[in-house]
């Protein structure tokens, strides 16, 4: 027989220094459009707006076929942060803004409202979650 080697990580600290590499997966699929599902993000947006319980089921679907949660592809993200910027700069062309201040606008609006925000936000339902999820399992 064959010995058997762990290469696992040994340390947290090579694990804290490393950056998950799904996540820059994710970062360079950003920019390659021929690799989003811009058809299957427009179906979503459109039902998660006029019947959510069609997009649950079909993330649920997901989630039993591939056991992940996650889309893959960051064309949810791209697009909603496209349609955010249009409808910044619209507002800016609406309030007669100059040039210079409408693009701080739409920078900050993306970087500090959309992905700022909704970071910490989802990191805080998160914790709400796995602190009184496991107080609620061991109730029931």
């Amino acid at each position: 027989m064959l010995p058997t080697v762990s290469k696992g990580r040994s340390s947290s600290s090579a694990s804290t220094s490393r950056s998950n590499p799904m996540f820059i997966q994710y970062l360079r699929r950003i920019i390659k459009w021929q690799q989003m599902d811009v058809e299957y993000t427009f179906w979503q947006m459109f039902h998660l707006c006029t019947s959510p319980k069609v997009v649950y089921q079909h993330t649920k679907y997901h989630k039993q076929t591939k056991n992940q949660w996650a889309r893959d592809d960051p064309a949810f993200v791209v697009i909603c942060s496209l349609l955010l910027a249009v409808a910044t700069m619209a507002y800016c062309a609406a309030y007669d803004h100059s040039a210079g201040h409408a693009f701080f606008v739409v920078i900050s609006v993306l970087i500090f409202h959309f992905l700022l925000t909704g970071t910490l936000l989802a990191t805080f339902c998160l914790s709400l979650i796995l602190t009184f999820g496991k107080k609620l399992q061991t109730v029931m």
